[in-house]
């Protein structure tokens, strides 16, 4: 399986990522040991987060596109049960989702910052909000508190880099400082796999487990830079 994630209830989600038309590739287990649901979540999935009220974000890579099921908007929503519960609309005005880059969620609330137009957006309920385009490209995870985001991991050399930045109702996201993320050793960050929640970042290597948030990167930008 390539997800993991709780529910309520003391239940847990199992998924992979990728699946054939039609077939189950998601289960949700009891805390008994019991399988509740079985479904089809699409293929190609990017990113995988539950909220607290046991919704289901689903986000999706390029490979995706053009399917015929959830995979072809980009981004869905499911419910607990893993049936569908919300669809990215096509065709609404709203930057089209080729390869959903930077999930993550906030309380029931997903942000993300998808190729190739990059804005940063996010989804409550039925309602998606357009922040405007991301002054910083590409980044592949994304924290966010209130006003203040940082966005983590570009292309090529800019692999380990944070930019921060900060969105309002009445401005373009506004570019801040950046630095560089490196392990508690000062060695480089090759090899980490990112888990990205509300203002936390959560980085696994192997065995080890290392976490670091949004004040850590911001005081860490501000005192280096890039």
């Amino acid at each position: 399986m390539s997800f993991v994630q709780p529910l309520p209830e003391g239940r847990v989600l199992l998924a992979a990522a990728r699946a054939r038309i039609g077939e189950a590739n998601a289960e949700v287990w009891t805390s008994s040991g019991d399988l509740q649901h079985r479904g089809h979540l699409g293929d190609a999935i990017e990113d995988l987060l539950t909220t607290p009220s046991g919704k289901v974000w689903v986000s999706f890579f390029d490979e995706a596109m053009g399917g015929s099921g959830p995979e072809g908007h980009g981004l869905a929503r499911f419910n607990s049960d893993l049936t569908v519960d919300w669809l990215y609309p096509l065709d609404s005005g709203l930057p089209y989702i080729s390869d959903c880059y930077s999930l993550n969620v906030a309380g029931e609330t997903a942000y993300f910052c998808p190729y190739t137009q990059f804005h940063i957006l996010s989804a409550t309920g039925s309602q998606v909000t357009d922040w405007g385009p991301s002054p910083y490209r590409s980044a592949h995870y994304l924290l966010r508190r209130g006003p203040d985001l940082a966005l983590i991991r570009g292309f090529g050399p800019e692999y380990d880099v944070a930019t921060m930045l900060r969105i309002s109702r009445d401005d373009q996201p506004q570019l801040g400082a950046q630095c560089r993320v490196v392990l508690p050793d000062g060695m480089e960050t090759r090899g980490l796999r990112y888990v990205a929640r509300a203002e936390e970042l959560h980085a696994f290597l192997r065995s080890t487990w290392y976490h670091t948030d949004l004040d850590g990167l911001s005081t860490a930008a501000v005192g280096t830079g890039v």
